[in-house]
């Protein structure tokens, strides 16, 4: 069997997201502009609408002029087009906004021959009626052929289960994020049997529900995403009485989630959802996954159970293919240090100093849940960035550096956090925690409510997320809006990694957060429901593009489907576009005065040292010079020598020698002044280091108690100026090799100055 293999550095291990060091200033968004209406008439309610790459054009489901299905504004024109009727749900859209993809039970093509739901793709440049306008996605190609995918439901055919099951189970696709940016490929998950495996033979689908699944429409090729580890072709599915855990988390361990269009009454809210994200380049697909065990490398003796859930993360692109990798979790057995220990299990209760922790806190021996706890509140799909090397999702689990006892329970409420998913990062180094509760108390709205919603921009440096909480707590990102005095309805938040800040987006045009009329409410008593408010965040390619929805009436001006009665339960959802400010550099003008009228300024012509006794024996001078030059530099010490010697070698015309001077032979010996050290060298103006060192027959000298005293005297001649002349004492000393303490006259720091 094989396993992925990821290549660790040290520059990978050092870190994963890099935090800019300069100071964080708050992003700047314009006022909010309403996206779902026409220059006619506005829509009865928008949900899920997601924006193209250029930031033309907005898709959305909903209801315009009575008419229920899925819609494209044009920001430019303010036409909005029909891109498919009847319960046609979660766009997803190219870059250019030609191809949208959704989800329906409508029969759009001859392909599709069964009532459940399936996906398609339409390209708005052709008409309806129009071959190739409608693109069935969840297709297998059979002998040269495309056809439709075939589903199995109940084994009983006049029962009133599989009735229910033929219109309800089928092939899903998410919003905003099951289009690659050329509108060519798309990513979806079956929600019942089906016969993508083995398409000779519809009538007895043997493919297992819950599986991740591409089609590239061009090549007409359906790929099985969702494989067992180490086999090409092998589903995932595992059957615990009647319950079946596929590969992908639905919000209901062992069901998977029934197909049906948005309500236009009640209440509109994200999840659960039952979907998977492709990258824009369509190199990389992203899930929440369960049966973890079979799809990733786990450690050998791990034991989780197939409810558990992980994000889960798969290179498709040709050249750069891997097999299903864990995004973050409980135990990380990549990590060098994890296969250096030899560990086979982090156990039931693993230390923090364990190297085979992950990056949170799931023991073995806790409950099944995970990364995500059973509960469908919140969009829990990962999102990629459109390289796919940057995955954001949502966890509920408590991150295991916190230690034991600290958060709400694996169950409680969730935070947003951003992965690096490039080879070098252990998954502790890659991951990024983006918010974190601000207290354990699960009643407090403010501090504790759930992250509902989130999008992350193509280029990986912004987030968006939407939820009812006001205080963010983390340094990193800085949190730059003034909190909200009450938590009220969802609102929307923006992170901006390069400038490493929190934003909040949303905000009534008058001021305050987002509203809608509601009944009278008792003083302090919050009117709202989770899942009010904003969601569906949605980036433009450069990120300047934000649309979302919300159930707010207060934030454009003119908004006109509220319903008018309090208490009406209409969702008056509407679809929105925000724009982020970018602001060019503001280079401040520089003046430079003329020079003053007068004599030219002429630096001052000095000559200037300084010395410093080393260690070894030797001095080290540091001499400043004007200007280009010859520098000399000579050491004279006043030494004792013997008359008679000296004579003799100046007669054999040899240097004068000097030498130390035993006692018994004092009497006949003098003292004179010797030059004992010289050095030249060319100067080209500004600091200069010199070096001297002992003429040979004194270095004895520097290994006296004391050392040997010295006046440097340092002259400098350059063309036409004048000789400059200084001098520096010194002391040549040699310290003693077995001395615990520094020698006296060591070191000696003196200076001259010559003008």
């Amino acid at each position: 069997m094989s396993t992925p293999v990821r290549m660790f550095t040290m520059a990978g291990l050092l870190a994963a997201v890099l935090v800019p060091s300069a100071p964080a200033w708050g992003d700047v968004f314009g006022p909010i502009a309403l996206v779902s209406q026409s220059p006619a008439q506005q829509v009865d309610y928008a949900h899920d609408p997601a924006v193209s790459a250029d930031g033309r054009y907005v898709a959305f489901d909903g209801s315009f002029g009575g008419v229920t299905g899925v819609w494209r504004r044009d920001l430019r024109t303010g036409e909005i087009a029909a891109v498919a009727g009847t319960d046609a749900e979660l766009p997803s859209i190219s870059a250019n906004g030609q191809f949208i993809s959704f989800t329906t039970t409508a029969r759009l093509s001859p392909l599709d021959q069964n009532k459940g739901p399936d996906v398609y793709v339409r390209n708005i440049a052709s008409p309806p009626g129009e071959e190739g306008a409608f693109e069935l996605a969840s297709a297998v190609t059979v002998e040269g052929s495309t056809k439709g995918l075939a589903y199995g439901y109940a084994s009983e055919p006049t029962d009133n289960r599989r009735t229910f099951e033929e219109e309800h189970y089928g092939s899903l696709a998410g919003g905003r994020s099951a289009l690659s940016a050329d509108g060519r490929t798309v990513v979806f998950v079956t929600s019942a049997a089906s016969d993508l495996t083995d398409p000779q033979t519809p009538a007895e689908p043997i493919t297992p529900p819950l599986q991740v699944v591409v089609r590239n429409l061009d090549t007409a090729e359906t790929r099985l995403i969702s494989t067992q580890l180490g086999s090409s072709d092998e589903p995932v599915s595992t059957q615990e009485g009647t319950e079946v855990y596929g590969a992908v988390f639905t919000g209901q361990p062992g069901k998977a989630p029934a197909f049906s269009e948005p309500p236009a009454y009640g209440r509109y809210a994200a999840g659960p959802p039952l979907a998977a994200s492709i990258s824009a380049d369509g190199s990389t697909v992203a899930w929440m996954g369960v049966n973890v065990q079979q799809q990733a490398t786990l450690l050998p003796a791990e034991a989780r159970s197939p409810a558990y859930t992980e994000p889960l993360w798969r290179r498709i692109a040709p050249g750069s293919e891997t097999p299903t990798e864990r995004v973050t979790g409980g135990s990380d057995p990549l990590d060098p240090a994890c296969i250096a220990s030899g560990e086979s299990s982090i156990g039931n209760s693993p230390p923090p100093s364990d190297p085979c922790q992950g990056p949170f806190s799931t023991p073995e021996g806790s409950l099944p849940s995970g990364i995500w706890a059973g509960g469908g509140d919140g969009n829990f799909v990962p999102r990629l960035s459109a390289d796919g090397y940057t995955v954001a999702f949502i966890a509920r689990a408590q991150l295991a550096s916190l230690g034991e006892g600290f958060g709400i329970g694996p169950d409680g409420p969730s935070d947003l956090y951003v992965v690096n998913m490039r080879n070098g990062h252990t998954r502790m180094d890659a991951l990024r925690q983006l918010t974190r509760l601000a207290s354990g108390n699960e009643t407090d709205v403010a501090t504790t409510a759930a992250i509902l919603d989130f999008g992350i921009s193509p280029d990986g440096s912004q987030l968006a997320f939407s939820t009812r909480r006001t205080r963010f707590v983390l340094g990193s990102p800085s949190y730059v809006t003034a909190a909200a005095a009450q938590a009220g309805m969802g609102e929307l938040f923006q992170v901006d990694l390069a400038d490493d800040t929190l934003t909040r987006v949303t905000s009534g045009y008058e001021g305050g957060g987002g509203e809608h009329p509601h009944p009278t409410q008792a003083p302090g008593t919050d009117p709202y429901t989770e899942g009010d408010g904003a969601l569906s965040p949605s980036f433009s390619a450069d990120g300047r593009e934000l649309v979302f929805a919300s159930t707010a009436s207060n934030l454009a001006f003119g908004d006109g489907n509220t319903p008018s009665a309090p208490g009406s339960n209409f969702d008056g959802s509407d679809a929105f576009v925000v724009q982020r400010a970018v602001f060019g550099e503001n280079v401040a003008p520089q003046i430079v005065s003329p020079a003053p009228a007068g004599p030219a300024l002429t630096p001052a012509w000095r000559l200037s040292a300084t010395a410093r006794s080393l260690r070894n024996g030797e001095v080290q001078l540091q001499v400043r010079a004007p200007g280009p030059g010859l520098l000399r530099a000579r050491a004279r010490s006043a030494v004792r020598v013997r008359a008679n010697r000296t004579a003799r070698r100046a007669r054999n015309g040899r240097a004068a020698a000097a030498a130390a001077v035993r006692p018994s032979e004092r009497a006949k010996s003098g003292v004179a002044t010797r030059t004992v050290a010289s050095r030249s060298a060319r100067a080209r103006g500004g600091l200069l280091t010199l070096t001297l060192e002992l003429a040979k027959p004194f270095r004895a000298l520097a290994r006296v108690r004391g050392g040997l005293s010295s006046t440097v005297q340092l002259s400098f001649a350059s063309p036409g100026h004048p000789s400059l002349r200084t001098s520096v004492e010194v002391t040549f000393a040699r310290a003693k090799k077995r001395a615990h303490r520094a020698s006296a006259g060591a070191r000696s720091d003196r200076g001259g100055v010559a003008q």
